[in-house]
């Protein structure tokens, strides 16, 4: 509305009367950014605000990214890096006892060897998180699948029932939010962003950072724990990611509460590669990685080697 509207609407429903007679006016003046006059002078109205460019628009900047990473000192290896400040060790853990890591004893989640089609529609397995030292892995599964593509895992957790899923003419499903438990995680990844800029984005951003671990291929996946109270909370929290993170690198259609991410501890024979957990933090603190300790180093964790292999082969410490 104009400015004049403007103070006819709030005079017409003020409770008491202005004070000065021309308070409303003022308030009025100043919020439409422009000072106050009573002369017959015409007004000025500011321009209007810009158009937001609509999210499908937005491309990725790597000079962004590169200005966001030059910030902090990139270390010789991020693996490396992530390994010592892990508050468990990563390479103690194997698929199953992860997920025991990340979910809550009777929760259900979903794993699959095919992202789409008939088969993507139905999890290839179902685990029950019950006994935490109970881990052993299927052997398919830590081959990559039946279809030799790796393995992905449904990021929050489920009932193990098929609901009508309202977003597809009802067809039921079984890992649409109707079938969610909990609105726990939220997914980060990037198929675009160079590995190293991209995590030095990552450990600078204030969140509980739950996980870090590869694909198998190019990109990286983070596991965040917001633990919303519902999925309109969960869509707030993630929708305010959308926009910087698609800027940075980010895929903006990862930031769904139904999200399938990569299994860490599964091969990935198509590519050749392995979906290789980096960090993992069962109870994570809100903070940036960049500002937490180190849990350990290699330096001690090869001392410690020594002491328990007194042949101990001094050829192999340079090996990675």
């Amino acid at each position: 509305m104009s400015e004049a509207e403007a103070v006819q609407f709030i005079e017409a429903r003020i409770t008491r009367p202005a004070n000065p007679q021309n308070e409303v006016e003022v308030a009025v003046a100043k919020a439409y950014h422009q000072t106050t006059t009573f002369s017959n002078a015409p007004r000025q109205y500011p321009s209007a605000p810009r158009r937001a460019v609509p999210l499908s628009e937005v491309k990725f900047d790597e000079a962004k990214l590169r200005a966001v990473a030059s910030k902090i000192k990139t270390p010789a290896s991020w693996r490396h890096w992530l390994w010592e400040r892990s508050p468990m060790r990563p390479e103690t853990q194997n698929s199953i006892s992860f997920l025991a890591r990340l979910y809550r004893p009777g929760e259900m989640v979903h794993a699959f060897d095919k992202m789409d089609g008939i088969e993507g529609k139905h999890p290839r397995w179902s685990f029950t998180i019950n006994n935490p030292m109970d881990c052993r892995v299927p052997v398919e599964m830590r081959e990559g699948g039946r279809f030799q593509s790796g393995v992905w895992f449904l990021c929050n957790p489920v009932d193990g029932q098929w609901h009508p899923n309202p977003r597809q003419n009802d067809e039921p499903s079984c890992r649409s939010e109707e079938s969610l438990t909990a609105f726990r995680y939220v997914v980060w990844e990037s198929d675009v962003a160079p590995a190293d800029l991209w995590l030095a984005f990552v450990v600078q951003v204030p969140a509980r950072v739950a996980a870090i671990y590869t694909s198998g291929s190019r990109s990286i996946h983070t596991l965040i724990q917001i633990d919303a109270k519902s999925k309109a909370e969960w869509d707030a929290v993630a929708g305010q990611w959308k926009r910087p993170l698609k800027v940075l690198g980010g895929d903006a259609g990862c930031l769904s509460a139904v999200r399938l991410s990569r299994l860490p501890g599964c091969a990935r024979p198509e590519k050749n590669g392995f979906q290789r957990l980096l960090y993992l933090a069962p109870n994570p603190p809100f903070a940036r990685l960049i500002d937490l300790p180190c849990v350990r180093t290699r330096v001690e964790m090869l001392q410690r080697w020594r002491e328990l292999c007194p042949r101990w082969n001094p050829d192999m410490e340079g090996e990675q």
